[in-house]
């Protein structure tokens, strides 16, 4: 425990007259944050949490890392924003250095302020050198909540949320859930789930592109190698682009620089986002290759993408995981996870998924059934996670997997705490 804030309570009054959010809140939240550091938030009360959602996976390099606040605010007495028909030096040095780390199919760089309009641009993108119109994305993908994002998202309930029917133009083909696999199971996997596909793609022959994270953060996702392989191939001979939608699975967060690694992909277009800022102001990222970005024409540009103080905060946060190794961590943290939650032998956990340190547990009522694990239980398991001090979110195609996406600097210890916080919570509700 932390010292309390002056007024906690009627800061807390003040949030819930004042602050529009687009969900109810369960026991304990919303969490008003004081301060934080590393792994680590406290609250207006001066309760600690450790905080595996990275305030909403962005502090990769963990909360007020010394190097992007140094960075930041030096940055603030040089130049903070311009037109964007101009540029600033730290844009033009992240733009280099993204395109540096990434695919050697991309070229440039184009900034914008989130991941849903990066994902827009990348549409645009797409449809423009095409001349096409379809997409094609994943069952169980998620790309944003603007409207254009939303008509490659598979979630209904996120769908709805638009007011209004989704375009006909754009349609879904099945993901790798291996875990529920309904093609005989992973040891008898010849990647039948992609047997329908030839077939959809050869009925959509007006499809630009296809819009897939290379690891599906909704439920950590990871697909097996053959997998990609083949519709990679598939996507290719009906000449489709790709679109790698690296969000949240970019910047060391699966172990490698970017999830494409795991699979040798070459999309043509790519996009970032989330910690991309290093957690100051908001920035996000459309790449795509020579001969896709020759002819782009945006409209305009977002008034304040490849904000200076952002850009500079994000080009300290990518050298600083590179200087501190908190890629190589976020692979041999992520297996640690894994080894340590399956140790538990917790008859209520049915699968383990850790891409280093994207994934979580998913909760099943029977392993052998699968049966998927009630609401009202995850609710009290994620409510007493909660009280015990651990920060996290609920997500999976069927609501039922403990999404565990802390900052990359995380350490065994802590994710020891969390092991034995999630044991007593398991152990807890089951009883009740």
């Amino acid at each position: 425990m932390g010292e309390p804030t002056p007024n906690a309570a009627e800061i807390e009054a003040e949030d819930k007259q004042y602050v529009m959010r687009p969900w109810t809140h369960p026991a304990g939240e919303p969490v008003i944050v004081a301060r934080a550091s590393g792994c680590v938030v406290t609250d207006v009360h001066g309760k600690d949490y450790l905080d595996f959602t990275a305030g909403y996976f962005v502090n990769n390099a963990g909360h007020c890392h010394p190097r992007i606040a140094e960075a930041a605010t030096r940055q603030l007495t040089q130049v903070l924003q311009v037109s964007g028909k101009h540029g600033t030096v730290p844009v033009v040095k992240l733009a280099k250095k993204l395109v540096e780390l990434a695919p050697k199919s991309l070229g440039k760089a184009f900034f914008s302020t989130g991941g849903s309009e990066a994902n827009e641009f990348a549409l645009k993108l797409a449809r423009q050198y095409t001349k096409k119109t379809d997409v094609a994305y994943l069952q169980n993908g998620y790309h944003g909540l603007s409207l254009g994002a939303l008509e490659v998202t598979a979630s209904e309930k996120y769908r709805e949320s638009a007011g209004k029917p989704m375009g006909p133009e754009n349609y879904a083909i099945p993901t790798a859930y291996c875990y529920r696999c309904h093609c005989g199971g992973p040891n008898k996997c010849e990647v039948q789930c992609l047997d329908g596909v030839e077939a959809q793609l050869k009925s959509k022959p007006n499809t630009a592109a296809l819009i897939a994270e290379p690891i599906q953060a909704v439920g950590g996702l990871a697909p097996p190698q053959k997998w990609w392989a083949r519709l990679d191939k598939l996507r290719k001979a009906h000449g489709m682009l790709l679109i790698a939608d690296e969000i949240q699975t970019g910047l060391g967060r699966t172990g490698k620089m970017f999830a494409c690694e795991h699979y040798g992909l070459e999309p043509e277009i790519m996009t970032g986002g989330k910690g991309l800022s290093g957690g100051v102001g908001s920035l996000a990222v459309t790449l795509a290759s020579d001969a896709v970005n020759k002819n782009f024409f945006g409209g305009t540009t977002p008034t304040s993408g490849g904000n200076a103080v952002s850009s500079a905060a994000g080009l300290a946060m990518i050298e600083t995981i590179i200087d501190e190794g908190l890629v190589e961590n976020a692979a041999k943290m992520g297996q640690y996870f894994s080894e340590a939650a399956w140790a538990l032998n917790d008859p209520w956990i049915g699968d383990v998924r850790f891409t280093g340190l994207l994934g979580g547990i998913e909760l099943v009522k029977d392993r052998e059934s699968k049966e998927v694990l009630g609401k009202t239980e995850i609710a009290r398991i994620k409510d007493d996670l909660h009280a015990q001090g651990m920060l996290i979110t609920v997500s999976g195609w069927h609501g039922n997997v403990l999404r565990l996406q802390p900052p990359l600097s995380i350490t065994s210890k802590q994710l020891d705490t969390f092991i034995a916080a999630l044991r007593k919570t398991l152990v807890k509700v089951r009883g009740s």
